[in-house]
């Protein structure tokens, strides 16, 4: 049951209606472009969307059609930004009500904000997109999930999503052997809250730049480039620890921003930036472009790795489908993973099911994300193999947790410990 009480400035649920202010609809849309508008009020509600999602497939719910999520946004869009919502708002022709908003929270979760409905819809509208606006109302109205909150609560006062302190992640950083805070390296890396767990991560990407003879530093006031924050509504946490990213890397005076994280990636290059409406002020790249790019120009060899075969790969939807990069990763694969069973499918196509990523963080979601995650494991079932590469670490969880739950009995490999193993110089 929605509370029939004041949560915020500018939002209440009084008597089975939704009550909202202007200053609260301007503050969540306050990063919508000219091409989201026209994607939003594009959508015809056709319903094709739905059929790429896995939530849907599983739940067979209205309000988990991708579409659904655009309409409620664009009710709310149009009731203070256009002539005709506006009047019909004051008419109380349009409005959203009590019993569609007691869905809002559920829905809004009920997504992992992939893209496949975007490539699938005729319209291209970024349902992906209005799932986050929603979470953001969710986040500033008061109504949001206990443990989004806990997420953004940490990036907030401790600059880290998961609440591991700057010390702690210096001291992490130091043991594996990196440089911490070394001005002039070529390359900041930026790791995330989840990669900062992971020892053997950690030192497979120090490995790997020590191999291509990059100078590589890691910031003491950088352990969570602000992805999380975003995800689960909280824009603004998001914004200042991604400018706190770019501001240490000029201070640091680095050539370029290097990630391992494809949702790292999709925020830093390309989310992110737009939230702020500023491009990167240095290069933003994901670490398979610049081993790519070198094995190109004949810098470096990659041969087999050791790890158990066949093998096939969960892209990660943020690095290729969000973020455009697909030849680096789908070339390395064919070159370092023994026995690769390769999808027909492209990085990109919507017809590769998403995990349930970073919804495995949302203890509220755990019953719904366990079910989810059998379509990805079906699918990496049917095309067999010992060893399943992944290329972002939300993804990693995931499929280690289905593991972990005798969902499936594949072995997950980071990418990072694929090209450690088999890149030779």
């Amino acid at each position: 049951m929605v509370k029939e009480e004041f949560k915020c400035g500018g939002f209440r649920v009084s008597k089975g209606k939704i009550e909202i202010n202007r200053k609260l609809a301007s503050r969540s849309l306050d990063e919508l472009s000219p091409s989201d508008v026209m994607g939003i009020e594009n959508c015809m509600r056709c319903g094709i969307c739905s059929y790429s999602c896995p939530f849907w497939l599983e739940t067979k719910k209205f309000y988990d059609v991708p579409a659904w999520r655009t309409y409620e946004i664009n009710k709310l869009y149009s009731m203070f930004y256009t002539a005709y919502g506006i009047v019909a708002r004051y008419l109380r022709l349009r409005k959203i009500s009590g019993k569609e908003f007691t869905h809002w929270t559920e829905s809004a979760y009920d997504c992992t904000a992939c893209g496949a409905c975007t490539f699938t819809s005729p319209m291209e509208v970024p349902n992906w997109y209005t799932a986050l606006l929603m979470r953001r109302i969710l986040h500033y109205s008061g109504f949001n999930y206990e443990s989004a909150e806990k997420l953004s609560k940490n990036s907030k006062e401790i600059k880290n999503a998961l609440g591991i302190d700057m010390g702690k992640w210096s001291e992490i950083a130091s043991k594996i052997g990196f440089n911490v805070d070394k001005k002039g390296s070529e390359v900041l890396f930026v790791p995330s809250p989840l990669e900062i767990q992971d020892n053997n991560v950690l030192s497979s990407v120090l490995n790997i730049f020590n191999k291509l003879k990059i100078s590589v530093t890691v910031s003491s006031k950088v352990s969570d480039p602000g992805y999380y924050a975003y995800f689960v509504g909280d824009f603004e946490t998001g914004r200042e620890l991604l400018e706190n990213t770019y501001s240490v890397a000029k201070e640091l005076n680095v050539k370029k921003i290097i990630t391992t994280d494809g949702s790292a990636y999709f925020w830093l290059r390309w989310q992110g930036p737009k939230s702020i409406k500023e491009n990167p002020p240095l290069p933003v790249e994901h670490l398979t472009k610049n081993v790519y790019d070198m094995y190109k120009q004949g810098k470096v060899k990659l041969e087999k790795a050791d790890i158990a075969s066949p093998t096939t790969v969960h892209y990660s939807e943020f690095l290729s489908r969000l973020g455009g990069v697909e030849e680096p990763p789908r070339e390395i694969l064919r070159l370092t993973a023994p026995q690769f069973i390769e999808p027909k499918e492209s990085p990109s196509s919507d017809k590769l099911y998403t995990c349930p990523h970073h919804l495995e963080l949302i203890e509220e979601k755990k019953d719904i994300v366990r079910k989810v995650r059998n379509y990805v494991i079906t699918q990496l079932k049917r095309w067999g193999g010992k060893s399943v590469i992944v290329f972002d670490p939300n993804c990693k969880l995931s499929l280690e947790n289905a593991v972990r739950e005798k969902q499936a009995d594949f072995k997950v490999v980071y990418f990072t410990e694929l090209i450690d193993r088999g890149i030779k110089v």
